[in-house]
């Protein structure tokens, strides 16, 4: 008589080696299930706040030109005629003529150095602004503070887009957007109260506009290189962030969802 087969024997290891795998993915899609809704939380606080302060400030320092249009400003730099509409029209064009180049740097250099850069920039360049004394200098300036702030919003719409999976993503857009909401009701009033300023350290009210929102932006902007994450792939490389398993995780999550992680490099011909 057979006896029966033991543990020990090869087709029984064999069943168990098949059953092993099984049981090991089984384990990890349930830790990971677990662990989705802490790291979802986290990314949401570092990127997503962030975001929106950066896409407002955006807004704000654009628009700083509108609400000191209403002041002095047009006669004191002469911008009679047509000069103001061409101010607003040359911002436009230099910010959408460097879209594309600057989502491909942030991708290049990385968020952290790309954002607090270009932030700090276009705060700089704001600044500056509260200094110019003709029309043609407030042009020139209007020209470098589209580029600078070309990158802004399509560059977080796409770091957000490499953390969220598709079904995650538009309520993650929808917090950039809620900031600027905020800014869109609150911007009048705040450069109505600093354009009672006017005549203080010898500077007109819509010069204290320009120096005080462009002052605020380059302070954000160094604050950004820490707070900003880095994509997925480099995030232990984040300030306080994120640990390499935690990382590997993020990763397995995107890749899951639409198999996108590795970056293919850039070529014009496909």
């Amino acid at each position: 008589m057979n006896s029966p087969k033991r543990h020990d024997e090869p087709g029984v290891q064999a069943i168990d080696n098949e059953e092993a795998p099984l049981e090991d993915t089984d384990s990890q899609n349930e830790y990971d299930s677990l662990r989705e809704p802490y790291l979802l939380r986290r990314v949401d606080l570092r990127l997503c706040t962030i975001a929106g302060l950066l896409a407002s400030l955006d807004l704000l320092d654009s628009g700083v030109i509108s609400s000191a249009s209403v002041t002095s400003m047009l006669t004191d730099l002469d911008l009679s005629g047509n000069r103001y509409s061409v101010s607003i029209f040359i911002f436009t064009i230099s910010s959408i003529a460097f879209q594309l180049p600057s989502t491909i740097a942030s991708r290049l250099f990385g968020p952290r150095i790309w954002f607090a850069a270009i932030t700090f920039a276009f705060g700089l360049i704001t600044m500056c602004t509260a200094f110019v004394r003709t029309w043609r200098e407030m042009i020139a300036l209007r020209v470098l503070l589209g580029i600078a702030m070309s990158g802004i919003y399509p560059g977080l719409t796409y770091l957000i887009s490499t953390w969220y999976t598709r079904r995650e993503q538009q309520l993650r857009f929808a917090y950039l957007q809620s900031g600027e909401v905020v800014v869109l009701a609150t911007g009048g009033i705040v450069n109505y109260g600093l354009n009672h300023l006017g005549g203080r350290a010898g500077l007109e009210g819509w010069r204290w506009m320009f120096l005080v929102q462009g002052l605020i932006s380059c302070i954000l902007g160094i604050v950004t290189y820490w707070w900003i994450v880095d994509f997925p792939e480099n995030a232990h490389r984040s300030f306080m962030f994120m640990n390499q398993e935690e990382a590997e995780f993020a990763k397995r999550r995107i890749q899951k969802d639409r198999g996108d992680v590795q970056i293919e490099k850039f070529s014009l011909v496909k």
